[in-house]
């Protein structure tokens, strides 16, 4: 049997383009090669993070009006791929010679995330047919509820439809007969079992004190090979995590695992606020479940050929490390902005010049306008530095001071309402100049968009006024840590300008020391101000606070009175700077912070910021996802007073008692 693997760019609300573009062509191309099976991903008409459009009937409607196009195209091919099914009432009742209603969950027209399977031009065939479920169509088993996924809030699954009508999931996961052409030339039916995404990841949905295991399903079915149609964005560590999974399912099939073909999407979409990357990572599995062929490039379409007969031999998978995955992403975001322009603020600092060679490398730099807004705070060092990097990007560069514009503003202010304005104040009103009055209708006058530049430190402990720098259309690094910024500064110069294009004067030593003559991190709204933030340790300890499994500030004093604090915190820095082991440490003596009170002091300060500063997030703009858990709508936050749990003061006044210096453990 010869299958081809679609691994197609979607475009989310476009499935005109998608159909044009990359289905359609691949079809052919796919005929033309001989293939017996073509399979794309999962929702790839009109993809899948759509938000509320998913309730619209009308939209949902014109998504399944593209299905005739691809039924059509199906002639001389077996097509597989993903779309929303509308199942209504009358229809169900149909098939199953019911009278009664059958609604979805929100009392809605029921749907399924599902995969058709059309050849020669109608539904093909199962194995074993079942009126519970359309003609041609395999409804998704485990719909994730987690993170930014929503499929419960929208789609109807098998095991809602195996409750509801007293019947089996062995009687829904049926595999579907696709005709081969054999090399005699003989006609021959072969059963392959059809999957969804997170039907895959299963061992976390459980069944009969078992994991809920669709796959396993469909082989004790007479599947001899399973397709996993996917939307599955990046996330670091990925593909190694659903390598181990496919063992997991070996393992739970024991001998009778079959040939396992995961086809996953590329592209960008989003969900209004974080800019989700989808990296493809197509990959062929073997009997035994080792992947034995993978995409060539990670965020680019492909169409891979399968000869099921000759798999070839196992390959190893060569991961890039951690902060090149993660730069590949915000580049792919950046690449999908709208606009002809995209505008930013370069102050000199690493944050600003970092976002302005990325959007370089992006966008190209005929695309890209930076702008310098000095006030009499900015020292002459940053503004060379700033100057320095534009002439190396070789991008329009435009100095706006904008001393006089603050000046009036706040003569204004102070004489309207008879009051003097605070250090505060002045410092959020050169803020707020430079981003609405100047970055903004600059990018208005060029068509085009302006970032926000805000890193993730900065984000988490609301260091940024909301109608000033924390502005914009997007924010490139809002999911990365200063350290991940410092490191990912050092691999864009050197691995891909190979040069000096980010001043290496903003670069500090391991323990974030900074000699006279180089810039420390400052916002340069008053005189000798820098950043407050004890950055190395604060990076691990956002990361920790704000990973998928989140230590709360009680579950970090407690590790602290352990003595497995810096331990920890340093699996942050693994696979993101050399000879991590340590490092927290370090960094924790390097703070004060192995001093007992300085540590209590500073957690329950860093997690007052942290709750305090939710209504700044909630308002931000979209943040290209780079870690487990992303602000925006990854990590979904109430805006809430803060106050600290009964075990976080019991876990103070201990540390306080018992510890005069904090003793790594061995």
């Amino acid at each position: 049997m010869k299958i081809a693997l679609a691994q197609i760019e979607v475009v989310p609300g476009m499935p005109k383009k998608n159909l044009e573009k990359m289905m359609i062509p691949m079809i052919e191309e796919a005929k033309r090669q001989g293939a017996d099976l073509i399979s794309f991903t999962e929702l790839c008409v009109g993809g899948y993070l759509l938000g509320d459009k998913w309730t619209n009937e009308e939209s949902c409607q014109d998504l399944i009006a593209k299905n005739e196009i691809l039924r059509k195209a199906s002639n001389g091919i077996a097509i597989a791929y993903g779309n929303v099914y509308v199942d209504p009432t009358e229809e169900i009742n149909k098939r199953t010679g019911l009278k009664s209603i059958h609604p979805n969950e929100d009392g809605r027209t029921r749907k399924y995330n599902a995969v058709y399977v059309f050849q020669n031009g109608k539904p093909a065939e199962r194995l074993k047919e079942t009126k519970f479920l359309p003609a041609g169509i395999q409804a998704k088993t485990n719909l994730p509820n987690y993170r930014i996924f929503d499929d419960e809030r929208y789609f109807f699954s098998t095991v809602d439809i195996a409750q509801e009508f007293n019947c089996s999931l062995e009687e829904l996961l049926q595999p579907f007969l696709i005709e081969t052409t054999q090399k005699d030339g003989t006609k021959k039916k072969v059963p392959v079992g059809f999957e969804l995404c997170e039907d895959l990841w299963c061992e976390d949905y459980r069944r009969n004190l078992n994991s809920l295991n669709p796959t396993k399903i469909l082989i004790n079915n007479g599947a001899e090979f399973i397709v996993n149609l996917s939307a599955s964005p990046w996330t670091y560590g990925k593909n190694g995590a659903r390598d181990r999974r496919v063992q997991f399912l070996k393992q739970e099939c024991n001998n009778s695992f079959v040939p396992f073909f995961y086809v996953n999407c590329t592209g960008v979409q989003n969900n209004g606020k974080n800019i989700v990357t989808f990296d493809g990572g197509t990959t062929v599995y073997n009997k035994d479940g080792m992947p034995v062929d993978f995409a060539k490039e990670a965020y680019r379409p492909q169409l891979m050929f399968v000869d099921t007969e000759n798999l070839g031999k196992p390959k190893i998978r060569k991961e890039k490390p951690k902060i090149v995955q993660k730069y590949h992403a915000i580049i792919r975001g950046l690449e999908s902005l709208y606009g002809e322009k995209a505008v930013t603020g370069l102050s000199g600092g690493v944050d600003s010049s970092l976002v302005t060679a990325l959007l370089v490398i992006a966008r190209g730099k005929e695309n890209v306008i930076a702008i310098n807004m000095p006030t009499e705070y900015n020292s002459q060092k940053t503004k060379d530095s700033a100057e320095f990097t534009a002439q190396k990007l070789g991008i329009q560069y435009h100095v706006i001071p904008i001393q006089e514009l603050v000046d009036v503003n706040a003569k204004l202010l102070e004489e309207g309402l008879g009051k003097k304005l605070s250090v505060l104040n002045k410092e959020n009103l050169q803020a707020k100049i430079r981003s609405i009055p100047v970055l903004s209708n600059i990018a208005a006058m060029c068509n085009g968009i302006y970032t926000c530049n805000a890193n993730k430190l900065e984000v988490i402990l609301g260091y940024g006024t909301l109608d000033g720098d924390m502005r914009g259309a997007i924010c490139p690094i809002a999911d990365l840590t200063k350290t991940e910024i410092m490191e990912m500064s050092k691999y864009v110069n050197q691995e891909i300008f190979h040069d000096e294009v980010i001043p290496e004067i903003l670069f500090p030593d391991r323990l974030w020391n900074f000699k006279k003559d180089q810039i420390m991190p400052t916002a340069e709204l008053k005189e000798k101000q820098f950043d407050p933030m004890k950055f190395g340790y604060h990076c691990a300890i956002t990361e920790a606070m704000t990973d998928y499994k989140k230590a709360s500030a009680a579950d970090l004093m407690e590790m602290y009175l352990k003595g497995t604090l810096d331990k920890h915190l340093d699996k942050y820095f693994d696979g993101l700077v050399k000879n991590p082991k340590g490092l927290s440490y370090e960094l924790m003596k390097r703070w004060g912070v192995d001093n007992p009170k300085e540590f209590v002091k500073d957690i329950e300060e860093f997690s007052m910021k942290f709750q305090n500063s939710v209504w700044k997030r909630v308002q931000s703009a979209p943040i290209i996802i780079t870690s487990k858990t992303a602000f925006g709508y990854d990590l979904r936050e109430s805006i809430l007073p803060y106050e600290p749990t009964e075990k976080q003061l019991e876990l103070k006044q201990e540390i306080l008692q018992k510890m005069t210096k904090y003793n790594p453990g061995e």
